[in-house]
């Protein structure tokens, strides 16, 4: 079962409120809500923010919750350590930073990494910028290239996406 879901039965038992009486108090359909709590469909970020004040809870705590579902805990734990380390030059993300910095201790360029991955060079820079997402398919693929694991990557994406303070509730659940 989700921590998602654990956390949030846990609080609806502790103040005696069903998720019929849940679905009433925040205006939302009872089979809709308990398909998204438990991972079925997509959470509505207009549902968790109608739910986080009937739980008594901030809406950061219920992302938190959300992370540690999506995310390993040594991920988030390392996001944390990332984000608390590195200070990447103004509009630039944590990831543009640290693979650029291990591609010039390899002394490689994109151009390089782009050839040695096979992928466009053009498309590979803008994942790296964060203007298209990464996916799992060139994490794989770049990993090796920098000698760093797939979830260090992922580590990078976590850092720069989500904020500390939700990420320190991810890791505590």
């Amino acid at each position: 079962m989700s921590v998602l879901k654990n956390k949030i039965d846990k609080i609806l038992k502790e103040k005696n409120i069903t998720y019929y009486q849940l679905s009433k108090l925040v205006d939302f359909d009872e089979s809709a809500l308990n398909k998204m709590l438990k991972s079925k469909i997509a959470l509505s970020p207009n549902l968790l923010e109608k739910i986080a004040p009937v739980l008594e809870v901030s809406l950061e705590e219920i992302k938190g919750w959300i992370l540690a579902d999506k995310y390993p805990k040594n991920v988030l734990k390392r996001a944390i350590e990332v984000k608390q380390k590195v200070q990447p030059d103004a509009g630039m993300l944590i990831l543009t930073a640290k693979i650029d910095s291990y591609l010039q201790q390899k002394g490689l360029s994109r151009t390089a990494l782009s050839k040695v991955i096979g992928y466009s060079q053009g498309k590979l820079n803008e994942m790296i910028k964060g203007v298209e997402p990464i996916s799992p398919l060139v994490i794989s693929k770049i990993a090796p290239v920098l000698e760093v694991t797939e979830d260090e990557i992922t580590s990078w994406l976590v850092a720069d996406k989500y904020s500390i303070d939700m990420l320190r509730v991810a890791v505590e659940v």
